[in-house]
């Protein structure tokens, strides 16, 4: 679900100064809650450049070029309202958000939004569907920080701009603002694709990824393959604050090559 975000790259491969991503939050959801979003929430985040900081200074992508090529080759000319929005786009995130005392049980919510989320239902919830298992009521010190639980589901960024540090600190954004009346977070460490990866390149990508959202304030669940991050431990908001700092750190590097 997650990529892995260890700063590999040497910053002069950055495109623009970090400084300058922005994110915009979009909710999905129906008025006649037909998907049950009284439950279950479905978040995305997009993470951008803005105009001013993108379009004249960054070049367009290889599709948009070829594209405009073709139009010219057949009509002789391209709109010059044609614009490359893909140089713009840095990422996406996915968070769900699955709340008690909606119209629908929360383990259930969840079976029915996704297999992957079924499946860490089946290890946070207890038997009986109706609580939380106890070793997660014992982790959570029994829902102190909240009753409702915000899963970080997808973090993906472009190619462009992996290998930086960045998916953690926008993630940590998420979190800050999406897990009001949660009593945890949590997420399943793994890549997005594995096609074509060996089982002992899966476990080391599985690996570094953990070590990368530890520094958000994860930590392994029990045996299985999620991390945990409980609100009562510390607030997400004091957990951003350091991430917030490599962002400023990277700033500076970013316009430090540039000079």
């Amino acid at each position: 679900m997650t990529p892995s975000a260890a700063a590999v790259r040497p910053i002069n491969d950055m495109l623009q100064n970090p400084d300058y991503i922005e994110l915009t939050y979009r909710l999905d959801a129906s008025l006649g809650n037909h998907e049950y979003e009284d439950t279950i929430e479905k978040w995305t985040v997009t993470a951008h450049l803005g105009e001013s900081f993108g379009l004249d200074r960054i070049p367009p992508c290889e599709d948009c070029t070829a594209k405009w090529q073709a139009l010219y080759e057949a009509d002789g000319f391209v709109d010059e309202g044609e614009e490359c929005e893909h140089r713009l786009h840095v990422g996406t995130l996915e968070f769900y958000k699955v709340r008690w005392g909606g119209s629908q049980n929360p383990f259930w919510a969840m079976e029915e939004q996704s297999q992957n989320l079924y499946e860490m239902a089946e290890v946070i919830f207890s038997a009986e569907h109706d609580d939380y298992s106890e070793e997660f009521n014992e982790i959570t010190e029994g829902g102190f920080g909240g009753s409702d639980v915000l899963v970080v589901y997808r973090v993906e960024l472009t190619e462009a701009w992996r290998g930086f540090g960045l998916g953690p600190i926008m993630a940590s954004d998420g979190i800050r603002r999406l897990s009001g009346g949660c009593c945890a977070v949590l997420i399943h460490p793994t890549p997005i694709d594995s096609h074509g990866m060996t089982h002992d390149e899966v476990q080391h990508a599985r690996t570094r990824l953990q070590q990368t959202w530890e520094k958000v304030g994860f930590v392994p669940y029990g045996d299985g393959p999620y991390m945990i991050f409980a609100t009562s431990w510390a607030a997400p908001e004091q957990k951003a604050v350091k991430l917030r700092e490599e962002l400023k750190d990277l700033s500076a590097r970013w316009r430090a090559s540039r000079r």
